[in-house]
Order: structure tokens, then sequence, then C-alpha cells
């Protein structure tokens, strides 16, 4: 009986041990590298991207194994019995300081004071690449302003990583924050009258971002259907939604907010991808209430999409990612050691337990030189990190990602419907494009995403594109008295 125990106990154990091989997980320009067993799931972060760099990808060989690839904070699971012994995570930064203007500027838009309308100069805060393919319009949450996508490091985040995929980021301040409180409820937010009705007619803030898109496209010589999309965070989420819907953008999104239900059942509502903390500790936070909006969205055959932000675990140099390296690593680690010997603050994964900032440690930040502005901003992280009501940046790619399904051919090119198809490989391509076409005649026209004719050939079946920047074209095939347009993606 005693040899039978022992011989299962062996057994048992050996399969233990197959199950949870270790394995070293070494990073570069970033955190979480360590000795792991496989089917754990470990959180790697990129260094934060200060200045005018900005994450831009992974590599390694641990990229196959993360779950979130494109995104600065990731988690990488290795199945059980993969046998690997070393992987690598290297986090890439792009510096776009060439490829991108950056400036803010005073602009005459409209404005509205009780009931007397007038032209007022607003700041408005512009991030531009050089061959831009569509607009996103940034909306701050209540009492907010413009100005937190420049000095924020989450929202700035999100503006430059919008930039590196070649958007004009454009963020503005709402009436409110420039005329004063206009309502009397003491806030100072983007107007939302009624869902189903608010028009240009009828509300001062979506005259605002109809007047700056067109001031936009005007002096960029942009065709007028250049592609505009909507994003926001809390009230800016749902003025957001209301502002694509109204002003007939391709799509928005919706970062911590409620939604109106009536702006999802509109005639011109458009697609949205929402993203919903998990502990939103807001007053008015209801978190059915977006996920009935998205399934709305859905039953009417409209694109949505949805994510949770979950609470994530603090890791002892979370801190530095801070406005212009305002706290330093051994600052941020004396932060993170002081929770760390809190009773009952974080689990063993070193999320945190409790579910707002008033049962954190009084003092938690005492004797570490910092100043109240800053104070704040690390307050804001761990927002961020307990999955509360705050703008972050975890899905700043999977937004982008949503918005680059919504782009449209802004020009008057179409397709014939009944034309005969032109096969094209490969696509997406990265040097040469190849037509299977006999046709003497072909006339091939290469046009940006914003319309712009950039290639003309004449006969011929392959385009060589090595040289063109990555991002989406469309190319047009005329062959005798029919021509077609198909979507190209330079990678």
């Amino acid at each position: 009986m005693k040899s039978c125990f022992f011989t299962t106990a062996i057994l048992l154990f050996s399969v233990f041990s197959v199950c949870s091989q270790s394995f070293t997980l070494n990073v570069s320009s970033a955190y979480g590298g360590g000795v792991y067993n496989e089917g754990d799931t470990i959180y790697v972060w990129a260094n934060p991207d200060f200045n005018n760099n900005t994450f831009d990808g992974w590599g390694g060989t641990a990229v196959s194994y993360m779950l979130e690839p494109n995104e600065w904070l990731s988690r990488i699971v290795v199945p059980a019995g993969t046998g690997i012994s070393n992987l690598t995570a290297s986090a890439q930064l792009a510096d776009i300081s060439s490829s991108t203007i950056f400036f803010s500027k005073n602009i005459i838009l409209p404005s509205l004071n009780g009931t007397t309308t007038s032209a007022t100069a607003k700041s408005v805060h512009f991030r531009i690449p050089q061959n831009p393919k569509g607009i996103i319009f940034c909306f701050h949450g209540t009492n907010g302003s413009g100005l937190g996508f420049t000095n924020d490091i989450e929202k700035a985040s999100f503006f430059k990583s919008g930039v590196l995929r070649d958007y004009i980021m454009v963020a503005t301040d709402a009436n409110e924050k420039t005329m004063g409180d206009q309502d009397g409820d003491t806030k100072k937010r983007w107007q939302i009258l009624n869902g189903t009705i608010d028009n240009l007619s009828n509300n001062i803030d979506l005259q605002i971002i109809q007047a700056l898109k067109d001031t936009i496209t005007n002096r960029r010589s942009l065709p007028i259907t250049f592609p505009c999309f909507a994003l926001g965070v809390s009230n800016g989420a749902n003025f957001a939604d209301l502002c694509a819907a109204a002003l007939g953008f391709n799509a928005s999104g919706h970062i911590t907010g409620n939604g109106l239900p009536a702006v999802y059942n509109r005639a011109d509502s458009k697609p949205v991808i929402f993203i919903q903390s998990e502990n939103d500790q807001h007053d008015n936070a209801m978190p059915a209430v977006p996920v009935a909006n998205h399934n709305t969205l859905l039953s009417r055959n409209i694109s949505s999409e949805m994510y949770w932000h979950r609470k994530t675990p603090v890791y002892k140099y979370r801190f530095v990612r801070n406005y212009d390296m305002l706290v330093t690593p051994a600052v941020s680690d004396s932060i993170f050691q002081r929770m760390q010997n809190t009773p009952g603050l974080l689990n063993s994964d070193n999320i945190i337990q409790v579910a707002e900032l008033s049962q954190m440690p009084a003092n938690l930040f005492d004797n570490l030189g910092l100043s109240n502005p800053v104070i704040a901003d690390c307050e804001n992280q761990l927002k961020v990190i307990n999955a509360d009501h705050k703008f972050h940046s975890h899905y700043n790619n999977r937004i982008l990602d949503f918005f680059d399904q919504h782009l449209t051919f802004a020009t008057d090119l179409y397709e014939i419907e009944d034309a005969p198809s032109v096969p094209i490989y490969p696509n997406p391509v990265s040097s040469v494009l190849y037509l299977e076409s006999d046709n003497p005649e072909i006339i091939i026209q290469l046009y940006s995403v914003d319309g712009r004719l950039i290639y003309e050939q004449i006969n011929g079946n392959a385009i060589d594109v090595s040289t063109f920047s990555k991002g989406i074209y469309f190319l047009k095939i005329k062959t005798g008295d029919s021509e077609q347009i198909k979507k190209i993606i330079k990678k």
C-alpha cells in the first residue's frame, strides 16, 4: 500500500513538474522580467514614453505569447508543455519629433454666454503627421480641459499614439470651460441637451467642433469628406458619441462614460468602441447602461466593440509614469514599498484590494519631497491601476485599430459592382504588388486615404510600393470602359 502511494506521489510530482516548467523572461526598455512558470500570467510594462517618444509595439521572442502585443502594458502566457527556457521582450519606442508638427494656438470659434453668441478665441492643441489619413477630436471630462491631452501622461500617450498612426490629433475646451458654467450645475462640461435631437442648430459645442473641423480641412486643403473621429472620457465620452452622430463622423471612442441611450437609437448613430472601468467609483457610474448601449448598436447592425479595463498590478516604477519625469525611480519604489507594507492593501499579485483612494494609507506620499500637483498625478496613476474613473492609455492601439477599420475612401471614387475583378497579391504588401491582368490598356492609379493621386502607371502588372509609407491606400484599376477600387494595406 505504501509502495503504491509512493509511486502515485512520484507520478503526480512528475506531471506537476512538466506542467510548470520554469523559464527566464528578459526585458529591455521595460519592466517585468524574471523567472516564471509555464501557465503564469506575466505582466510587462514598457518604459514611459516621455517627450516626443511614443510606444511602437513589442519585439522579441515573447511577442507570440502576448495577449496585447500592441499595447504598452501587455500580458504574457506561455502554455504548459512548451518547453521554452528563455524569452525576450523589448519595448519599441518611436521618436515622432521629425515627422510631426506639434503646436497650440488660439483659433476664433463660436461661443455662447447665456443667450449671447459670439466668436471667441479658443486654445486648440494639435499634433499633425506628414501624411494624415484622418482627424481625431479628443474631448476632456467634466471640469477638464483640452490642455490635458498635452500635459497628462495618459492622455498625451493617446495623442502621440494617434499621430504615430497618421491621424491629426486635436483637443480643445468645451464652451463652458471657456465661458463659465452656463446651466448652473457648478460643473463645466460638454453640452448635451437632448440625445435624440441635438444638432448644429441647437448645440453650441457641436457648432464649435464643426467650425474647428472646417478650419482644419480648409487650411490643409483636405476634402470635406475627410475621415473624422471623436474620442472622449466621462462626459467627453458621452459627447464624443453624440458628436460622431450629429456631425457625420466615421466612429467614436468612449472611455468611462455611461452614454445617453437616445444617442444609440438615432438614425445617424455611428460605430462606437466602449472602454469601461470595472471599478468605476464615480457617483453616476452605471455599468449596465454602456453595456445596453453597446448591444443596441449591435442589434442595429452598427459596428461596436466593448472592453473592460480591469485592475492591474502595481510595480515599483509605476509612479515614474508621471509627466516630465517628476518622480524618480527611487521615490516611485518608496511609494510601492509603502503599499506593500500596508496590511490588506495589495494581494499576492500586487493588485490593489480596496475600492477607492480614500482607503489608501494617509501617509502614502509623506516626506518624499513631492509637490501637490505631482501627488495628484500619482493619485491619478493609482486610479488607473485600480480601474477607477480615469482616462487611461491601456487600449490606445485597439481604439486606433477600430478607427482604422472605419476609414472610408473620402473622394468621389467608386467601385463598379459588375466590373470584372482583377486579382491582386500580396495584400498586405511590403514591396511589389502584382495584378493578374493581360489587358494591354490597363491604367493603374494609387490614391492616399484622403483621396490624393500619388502614383499612376499605364500598362504593366506590377507596382513597387516599397518606398511608400505604411498605411492604407486605394488602387483604382481601369480596364477599357470599366474600373474598380481595391483597398491596399502597405506594411
